[in-house]
Formats: C-alpha cells, sequence, structure tokens
C-alpha cells in the first residue's frame, strides 16, 4: 500500500526559481502532499518570497552552497522531524509528482531503500541530446565506482525510506551529489533501485542544470576525491 502523504516530505532543492518555484509547490500541494520543504540555495531573485507564500517550509542558505548540500539541508530536516519517506524534486518543474507514487510501488516491490526516477525507460520522454550525451559519460564513471549498474545516475527525482534518510549524509556540495549517493548507499548497505518517470523538458527547465562542459569537470573532481582522499 502507498503511504499516506502525511508520511512523505517533498523536498524541492532551488536556487534562482522564482519565476516558477510558486507553480511547483502548487502542483505538487494539488496532488494532496502536505509537507513540502523548498530549500533556498542563497537565490538572488525572489525564490524564498514566492516559496513562502504558499505555505511550504523554506530553508534558506545565506549563500549559494550548492545542489548537493541543498538536498542534504532537506534530508537533514526530514531526519530531524521524523517523516517515514522523502522525495527530492527539481524546482523547474520538469518532473511530475504523480510519479511519487510509482516510486514508491517500485521501493515496495523492491524492498528498496533508495528508488531513483529513470527518464531513459520511456520512450515517449523527449530528452535533449546533450543530457543524453552527459548522462551516457556520468553513468560510465559512476558505475566504474559503483558494485551495481545504474542506469540514470543523474536523475534528481529519488524517494527515500527512513533506513536512508538515517544514513546517507552526503559531502558533495555540487552537482556530483548525484553520483556520490550510489557511493555512500552501498557503502552503508542501502538497496538503490530504479523506476521509470516521466519529464518534461521546456526551454526553461533546459537553461537549468548542468551543462555538458560543468558536468564533465563536476564528474572529474568527484572522481579525484573518491580514488585520491
Amino acid at each position: 500500500m502507498p503511504p499516506e502523504h502525511t508520511d512523505i516530505l517533498i523536498i524541492l532543492p532551488a536556487y534562482n526559481e522564482g519565476t516558477v518555484i510558486a507553480k511547483v509547490v502548487r502542483q505538487v500541494q494539488s496532488a494532496g502532499y502536505r509537507h513540502i520543504c523548498v530549500v533556498n540555495d542563497g537565490s538572488k531573485d525572489d525564490t524564498f518570497q514566492r516559496a513562502k507564500s504558499t505555505g511550504a517550509v523554506v530553508l534558506s542558505h545565506p549563500i549559494n552552497r550548492g545542489a548537493g548540500a541543498a538536498v542534504q539541508t532537506g534530508l537533514t530536516y526530514a531526519k530531524n522531524n521524523n517523516f517515514q519517506y522523502a522525495a527530492t524534486m527539481d524546482s523547474d518543474g520538469q518532473h511530475l509528482v504523480g510519479d511519487v507514487a510509482a516510486l514508491f510501488g517500485a521501493m515496495e516491490h523492491s524492498a528498496a531503500d533508495i528508488v531513483v526516477g529513470n527518464r531513459f525507460i520511456l520512450q515517449e520522454n523527449n530528452i535533449p541530446a546533450q543530457r543524453i550525451v552527459y548522462n551516457k559519460i556520468a553513468n560510465l564513471l559512476t558505475n566504474l565506482f559503483c558494485h551495481h549498474t545504474y542506469q540514470d545516475t543523474q536523475s534528481g527525482f529519488r524517494l527515500f525510506n527512513r533506513n536512508a534518510i538515517e544514513k546517507l549524509a552526503i559531502k558533495n556540495r555540487g552537482y556530483g551529489f548525484c553520483s556520490e549517493m550510489f557511493f555512500l548507499a552501498e557503502q552503508a548497505g542501502l538497496v538503490v533501485t530504479e523506476a521509470p518517470i516521466k519529464v518534461i523538458y521546456t526551454e526553461y527547465s533546459i537553461s537549468k542544470g548542468q551543462s555538458l562542459s560543468v558536468g564533465i569537470k563536476t564528474a572529474r573532481s568527484l572522481l579525484w576525491r573518491i580514488i585520491f582522499e
């Protein structure tokens, strides 16, 4: 059975998402989720004010610390407030809140601690070519240091159970956390699986996130730490 909506915290890491954050929060609210945490990662626009106007919990970093730091702030909030589940979604509107139920179904079926939304299973997803190339490179580098093989290591749509919420401690502040989380999960004995999700890419959402060049630099930096630290 899917968990009660009150057992799940929806985490929305946000950096300069003032034009869309209120709409995204309201979509989540319309789906029946009462507990929403927007992590305002040092935005320079009106992200804080617009998120706050929706009634969501808004946690703010005084400076831009990075996507990984924002996710960890959200997971820490979930841990301290005894949520049984937490789901991270991108704040640019590309994810559909209805897929939270699909992730939970996969978690229940596989007894996984973490379920990652896989954008590449459904043929209907019109994913930009640059994102496909970057994801293949990131998958290759990530899987090189994992015991298992994962297909969408850079997806920001993830569901965590209480065990994962308590054990994960993300160290990478930037986008490298996407790959790091797989390493940390395996080291902690957590089970990770993937489930298909739909994504909606708009001109706005394509402009957000990592470019190919930034992604390669992020991967290189992460691998350096894994090997030499």
